[in-house]
């Protein structure tokens, strides 16, 4: 049975207005539920993009490493609400994450050859964003690389311009990131959002500073050798 794809059905201008009722405090029932419903769809329509990413990912990690783990996502609504609400001003149809595919390898060698693959590759997809956690970690100790790519195709023109992030990690980062995920969830923090304990804030921090240091990377700021 073919799979349907949601295709996009409203105009990016109706996707803003809708993510910017859904951020504020507004407590109008109908029009939360009518920003909801865009919001669904908007989110939805990222699925088929996504595919397509996951499986040239997959095929570029296992060459590299034939055992990678490669994984998809659509962003869960909450934590799109969540990041509408942190970022104020945000564009929802600027939202570079709301799919997401991540390749863990073995290395941070691996990570490096997987990289370039995709910097060298000639796609027609256009990257828009790259950065690179790992040569400069961001506080709370996250190190991953990060490439945002707006789709691009010829035959499937209804999907062009929607926004996919591709992560790629190592063995240990990944770990560290789940470990992250793991805790806060036990805690019922927002640890991955560096909110929270502290103390569980500095032990990750901590922590990931000697991940780098075994894969000989740059420590994460404010962190002792």
């Amino acid at each position: 049975m073919a799979v349907v794809w949601a295709a996009p059905k409203y105009t990016r201008g109706q996707v803003d207005a809708a993510g910017a009722i859904l951020a504020s405090d507004i407590k109008d029932v109908a029009k939360i539920e009518e920003a909801l419903q865009v919001l669904n769809n908007w989110r939805a329509s990222h699925s088929f993009p996504l595919n397509t990413f996951q499986v040239g990912l997959r095929d570029r990690a296992r060459e590299v490493y034939p055992h990678a783990l490669v994984a998809q996502r659509l962003k869960r609504v909450p934590s799109m609400l969540q990041k509408l609400e942190r970022f104020g001003g945000m564009r929802l149809s600027q939202m570079q994450d709301i799919g997401g595919c991540r390749a863990v390898v073995e290395t941070i060698g691996q990570v490096h050859r997987l990289t370039r693959a995709y910097l060298v590759s000639g796609l027609k997809h256009k990257l828009v964003n790259q950065k690179d956690y790992i040569e400069k970690p961001k506080a709370s100790g996250y190190r991953s690389v990060h490439l945002v790519y707006r789709y691009a195709s010829d035959k499937k023109a209804t999907y062009n311009g929607l926004q996919i992030e591709i992560q790629i990690r190592s063995r240990l980062q990944h770990a560290w990131a789940t470990a992250v995920e793991t805790v806060g969830t036990f805690l019922e923090q927002a640890l991955k959002s560096s909110e929270g304990s502290k103390e569980w804030l500095r032990f990750f921090a901590v922590t990931s500073s000697a991940f780098a240091l075994i894969e000989k990377m740059p420590t994460v700021p404010d962190t002792s050798s």
